[in-house]
This record gives structure tokens, C-alpha cells and sequence, in this order.
């Protein structure tokens, strides 16, 4: 009968335990969802002008996916951002490529032109191996 008896305290004390744990929990998750920023960015190459005048950074941009079941967040690959500015400065403009395939990029060729115009040759790997030029974009910094 004793027995019974501290059976079903402990099992009321542990309900009440894991009520608040989940509770406290939950505020946990609320708060870690607020502070994580919606878009992300990775910064993988940067580029200086010859003079140092301007600078550009490549950036992968990825976007947050909550999962609210399991209490998770991720970030997925949204585009490619190449941010520019001054030398030394903060960079907040940029120029963003939405549906850019990253995966299959081998390297990227960086020529500046003067300290404002930069070519930016794409080299992707093929299927097969091989490597070949797919496409060059062109950026003016100083605008």
C-alpha cells in the first residue's frame, strides 16, 4: 500500500517536472527562433582593387527553414551575393544572382579593371571532368 502510495507521488512529482522543463524549453526555442537571422551569409572570396580603392566579397546566401515538430533550424542555399564598397568600409550594396548554381562552380577568375570595374569569369566542372569558361559578370563598383 506504501508502496502505491510513493509510486504515484513520484509519478505526479516527475509529471510536474517534465511540464516545466517543457514550458522553460519553449521559451528556450522562442527566443533562439528570434535571434537567428531569416537570411545568412557565408563569405568565400574577396577581391581588392590594384590600388586598393574597392573591394568586393562573395557571399552564399542561404535562408532559414524552422521545423517547429522538432524544434530545428536550418538554412538552405537561396543565392549568391557579390557585395561591394570602399576599401575598408562596411560593404552593403551588392549584387545578388538568384538561381546561381554554386555546386558546379570550379573557380571564379577575378580581373579588375582600373580600381571600380571588375570582370568576374565563372568556371564550371562538367559532368565528365572537364572544366570550361560558362559565363562573365561584370560589376562596377564605384556606383
Amino acid at each position: 500500500m506504501k508502496a502505491n502510495i510513493l509510486l504515484k507521488f513520484l509519478m505526479l512529482i516527475l509529471g510536474i517536472t517534465f511540464i516545466l522543463f517543457g514550458c522553460s524549453t519553449s521559451d528556450e526555442w522562442e527566443e533562439e527562433v528570434s535571434k537567428s537571422p531569416p537570411l545568412s551569409g557565408t563569405s568565400f572570396l574577396t577581391s581588392h582593387s590594384p590600388t586598393l580603392v574597392h573591394t568586393i566579397d562573395f557571399q552564399e546566401m542561404s535562408t532559414r527553414t524552422i521545423d517547429e515538430k522538432d524544434k530545428k533550424i536550418t538554412y538552405g542555399y537561396s543565392s549568391l551575393r557579390i557585395y561591394y564598397g570602399e576599401y575598408g568600409s562596411k560593404l552593403v550594396k551588392y549584387k545578388e544572382l538568384t538561381g546561381f548554381d554554386l555546386t558546379t562552380v570550379d573557380n571564379f577568375e577575378v580581373k579588375w579593371q582600373g580600381d571600380s570595374q571588375v570582370m568576374i569569369n565563372v568556371y564550371r566542372k562538367a559532368k565528365n571532368g572537364t572544366i570550361f569558361k560558362d559565363e562573365t559578370i561584370r560589376l562596377d563598383t564605384s556606383i
